[in-house]
C-alpha cells in the first residue's frame, strides 16, 4: 500500500510539473502576442506648427491628407503631433519624438525648418521633409518630397523647351511676365533660373494694368520663342489679349484657372487663357477614380488649393511607409499629387511628376455650366 501511494504520488507530482510547464508556456506565449502586437503598431511623429500659427491654418489640409491615409492604416500605426515652434527647435523636437519611442517624422513643411533638418550632422529617426532642401548632401536618414514653386518651374520649364523646339526657335528667348509682388518676382526669377541651365535666355518684365495698352505693339516688334507668365489667373486673362495669339504661353499651377473656386470667373478665365500649357495633379487629369474613391468625401468639398495640399498629404504618408521600410528605391504611378519616383542614384529626394495640360474651357453635357477641363497632351494647344 505504501509503495502504491508512493507511485501515486509520484505520478501526480509529474502531471503537476507538466501542467506547470505548459502553463508557463502558454504565459510566455500570451505575452509574446502582446508584445508582437505592440511592435506591429509603429509609432510615426506629425511635426507641426504651433497651433493658430498662420503655417498651421495654411498646413491644414496638408495634416487632413495625412490624417486619413493614416486611417486606412491605423491598426499598424500610431501617429502623434509634435510642436516645432522654430526652425532652430527641429534637434529637439526630433530628438524628442525618438525618446518617446517614434519610428518616422513626417514633417516638417517651412522651407527654413527643412533647411534646418537638412544641415543637421545626425538625425534620431527617418524623417520624410514636405519641402525641398537647398543643400547638395543631406543626413542619411532625410528625404524630401518637394512640393515647392521651383519644382513646378523645372518641370514647366522642360515642357516648354520641348514644346517649342525648333530650328528657327534655337536662337530665341522666353519673356517672363510678373506683376512684381514679391511671390511673383519669386515666381519669374526661378523660371529664368531653369531657363538658364539649358543654356536658354530670358526677358522678365514686370507689367502693371497701366501698361498693358502699350504692350501689343511691344511685343510685334520682337520675336520671342514663347511666354511665361509668373502671376495668378486673373491677372494673367488680363494680360493675354495683348499677347500675340500665335505665341505659345505657360503657367504654373498658380495660374491655372482650374484652381478658382468661383466657377463663372474661372470660365470666364480660361477662355482668356485658352491654350495655355500648364502642371495639374494626377487626381485632377487622369488617375482613376479608384486610386484614390476613399477620399473622396472630403476631396470633393475642397477647393483646389486645399485639394493640393490634401493629396500631398496622402501622398507624404505613402513616402513615409516605404521609407519606414529601407526601401532603396519605389515609384507609385497612381498618386494623387504626382507621379512619385525615389531612387538612392538621385539623392534623397523624391521626385513628384505633375500631368502636362492644356486650359480648354468645353461643355461637360450640362446645359447650364461651362467647367474648366484639360487634356493631357500639350498638342491641343497646336504647340
Amino acid at each position: 500500500m505504501t509503495s502504491l501511494v508512493r507511485c501515486r504520488l509520484i505520478s501526480l507530482t509529474a502531471v503537476l510539473a507538466v501542467s506547470l510547464s505548459m502553463n508557463a508556456v502558454a504565459q510566455e506565449s500570451s505575452g509574446s502576442a502582446h508584445t508582437d502586437e505592440a511592435v506591429q503598431r509603429q509609432k510615426v511623429a506629425l511635426i507641426v506648427s504651433p497651433k493658430g500659427s498662420p503655417l498651421w491654418q495654411a498646413t491644414t489640409p496638408l495634416r487632413a491628407g495625412i490624417r486619413a491615409a493614416y486611417e486606412r492604416v491605423k491598426d499598424k500605426y500610431e501617429l502623434v503631433e509634435f510642436t516645432l515652434s522654430e526652425p532652430s527647435a527641429v534637434r529637439d523636437v526630433l530628438n524628442s519624438a525618438a525618446d518617446a519611442g517614434a519610428m518616422l517624422a513626417i514633417g516638417p513643411v517651412s522651407k527654413p525648418a527643412v533647411q534646418a533638418v537638412s544641415e543637421l550632422s545626425y538625425l534620431p529617426l527617418p524623417v520624410v521633409a514636405i519641402n525641398r532642401a537647398h543643400t547638395e548632401r543631406v543626413p542619411e536618414l532625410m528625404l524630401t518630397l518637394d512640393m515647392s514653386v521651383e519644382s513646378e518651374a523645372e518641370q514647366l520649364v522642360k515642357i516648354a523647351l520641348e514644346n517649342t523646339a525648333s530650328e528657327q526657335n534655337a536662337a530665341k528667348s522666353f519673356v517672363i511676365f510678373t506683376t512684381g509682388s514679391d511671390y511673383d518676382d519669386k515666381l519669374a526669377r526661378t523660371i529664368e533660373r531653369e531657363l538658364a541651365k539649358s543654356g536658354v535666355s530670358a526677358e522678365r518684365r514686370s507689367i502693371s494694368p497701366e501698361q498693358l495698352s502699350y504692350l501689343r505693339q511691344e511685343m510685334r516688334g520682337k520675336s520671342f520663342r514663347g511666354v511665361f507668365f509668373a502671376m495668378s489667373a486673373q491677372q494673367a486673362s488680363l494680360l493675354r489679349p495683348y499677347i500675340p495669339p500665335e505665341l505659345p504661353v505657360f503657367g504654373t499651377t498658380y495660374t491655372s484657372p482650374l484652381h478658382l473656386q468661383d466657377r463663372m470667373q474661372a470660365k470666364t478665365q480660361a477662355n482668356d487663357l485658352v491654350g495655355m500649357v500648364t502642371l495639374e495633379l494626377p487626381a485632377e487629369t487622369k488617375l482613376p477614380l479608384s486610386s484614390y474613391s476613399g477620399y473622396m468625401k472630403v476631396y470633393d468639398k475642397m477647393s483646389q488649393e486645399e485639394r493640393q495640399m490634401f493629396a500631398v498629404g496622402i501622398d507624404a504618408w505613402q513616402v513615409g511607409e516605404q521609407w519606414l521600410k529601407w526601401a532603396k528605391d519605389f515609384s507609385f504611378s497612381e498618386s494623387m499629387s504626382g507621379r512619385l519616383t525615389y531612387s538612392g542614384e538621385d539623392g534623397q529626394r523624391v521626385i513628384r511628376q505633375l500631368d502636362k495640360a492644356v486650359v480648354n474651357p468645353s461643355k461637360t453635357g450640362s446645359a447650364e455650366e461651362d467647367l474648366v477641363q484639360f487634356t493631357e497632351d500639350a498638342g491641343d494647344a497646336g504647340l
